[in-house]
C-alpha cells in the first residue's frame, strides 16, 4: 500500500475520530469513515498496545487489514477509512477476515 492510500498525519486521525461520516463494528473490529475529497480512498489503523501487548502480533494485524484493504479499494467509496482494533480480537486470521469483509461490505460503491 503506497503513501497516497495512507490516511498522513495524527491531524487526519484526530479529523476522523472527531466527526466520522459513518462508522460500523464488529465484535473486534470499528471501522470510521470520513469522505476526503480525493479521488481515492486512504486506510488508517489503529491498535493499542493496551488491547495487543505485542508488536509482532500488531504488526501481523496491521498487515492483514493493509492487504484486505488493498484487494477491496477499487471497490470502495472515495473515503479515509480508520480500522480500530478492539481488545476483543484474537490472533485469529480467519475471525479477522471474516470481520473485515463483513465491514467493507457495508462500503461499497
Amino acid at each position: 500500500m503506497g503513501l497516497k492510500h495512507s490516511i498522513p498525519s495524527k491531524e487526519g486521525f484526530s479529523e476522523i475520530f472527531a466527526s466520522p461520516d459513518k462508522k460500523h463494528s464488529t465484535d473486534s473490529l470499528l471501522l470510521l469513515s470520513k469522505d476526503n475529497g480525493l479521488e481515492h480512498s486512504r486506510l488508517g489503523v489503529a491498535i493499542r498496545k493496551k488491547d495487543v501487548k505485542l508488536a509482532v502480533n500488531r504488526n501481523r494485524i496491521k498487515r492483514k487489514i493493509k492487504g484486505s484493504f488493498r484487494s477491496k479499494v477499487l471497490e470502495l467509496q472515495n473515503k479515509d477509512y480508520v480500522v480500530l482494533v478492539k481488545k476483543k480480537l484474537l490472533d485469529d486470521g480467519e475471525e479477522l477476515n471474516k470481520d473485515l469483509a463483513i465491514l467493507w461490505e457495508k462500503f461499497k460503491k
